[in-house]
């Protein structure tokens, strides 16, 4: 009986550990995805100078965006 329990206790440790790492490592992909995204269009100067239009729209309170 307490062997039975141990085994379910180690299984559900390496779930819960299989868990956080997908959890860490999709985290890990976002970032490294956005980073990509935000320095391509940064680097464009069209996509920049309408980056910069909408934040001033956003930031003077048009709606219209």
């Amino acid at each position: 009986m307490q062997s039975k329990i141990k085994k379910k206790e180690n299984f559900m440790f390496l779930a819960h550990k299989l868990i956080t790492t997908k959890i860490l490592f999709t985290g890990a992909v976002f970032i490294t995805a956005g980073t990509v995204l935000a320095a391509a269009a940064l680097a464009d100067p069209k996509c920049r100078d309408k980056l910069k239009e909408c934040a001033d729209k956003l930031c003077n309170g048009k709606k219209d965006t």
